[in-house]
Parts: C-alpha cells; sequence; structure tokens
C-alpha cells in the first residue's frame, strides 16, 4: 500500500472512532474540506471544523462508525476512496451510509479532500444532533 493510502486509511479509521487526536495525525493545518451538496452538512471547512465533526461524530453514535473500503485508487497526490459506514446512533436508529471522498495529500498529510455521500439521509440522521450541538 502505498505512503497515501496509508495517510488515508489512517484518516478513515480515526474519523470512524471519532479519534481527535488520530485525525490530527493525518491532516494538514490549512486542510480545505469540502462536502458537496445543499445539506446541512454541506459547505467548506477548516482544521479544526474537521476536527470538530470527528468528536461530533463521536458524540452522537454509540460506538462510532464502522467504515468498510470499498475501493481506493492512488495517483500521484490524490487518493480516491469509496467506503460504506455502519453506525448506529445515540437515539437507536441506524446511521448507514456511502462515502466517497477524493483525497489531496502533501508531505503526508491531507490538505484538501472533496466528500460525496448521501446528503439526504445525513441530513435526516444527523441533523437533529448538527441543530443541537449548533453547528
Amino acid at each position: 500500500m502505498s505512503s497515501n493510502k496509508q495517510v488515508v486509511q489512517a484518516f478513515i479509521t480515526a474519523l470512524g472512532k471519532g479519534d481527535v487526536e488520530g485525525l490530527k495525525a493525518t491532516i494538514s493545518e490549512d486542510i480545505e474540506a469540502i462536502c458537496l451538496g445543499t445539506s446541512l452538512l454541506s459547505g467548506t471547512r477548516g482544521y479544526a471544523e474537521v476536527l470538530g465533526a470527528a468528536g461530533m461524530l463521536g458524540q452522537v453514535t454509540q460506538h462510532g462508525i464502522e467504515f468498510r473500503i470499498v475501493s481506493m485508487t492512488a495517483e500521484e497526490d490524490r487518493v480516491s476512496a469509496e467506503f460504506d459506514g455502519f453506525s448506529t446512533l445515540v437515539n437507536g436508529q441506524p446511521y448507514n451510509n456511502q462515502y466517497h471522498f477524493l483525497f489531496f495529500i502533501r508531505d503526508g498529510r491531507i490538505y484538501r479532500m472533496k466528500e460525496y455521500i448521501d446528503t439526504k439521509l445525513a441530513d435526516a440522521a444527523l441533523g437533529p444532533f448538527v441543530a443541537g450541538l449548533g453547528a
């Protein structure tokens, strides 16, 4: 596995666990994280917001999100990762989504990423929690 793929694998694992310290080891301080779409979760976020989102996932899920990688392709400074996520929210509802992220790596850290998810599902499942946290 290439080192860029290893960085992405570490990011996905840390994100699923809500492991903020693990994420810090994989992202640059000037990260630009873009969630496409028009949902509550859509938009561009920086370093603190990415770490906050990971912490939020740790708070709103019973045991984090179990991510299962479907495919991963690396070329030059980019890694494309397709994965499925499985979790149960603290309210007992399942939250199982499909993801595709395009990561850009510089000096062993993610400095840009574009996230493609089912935003309607994310809004329905996570929206009440996001609103409750004032995000």
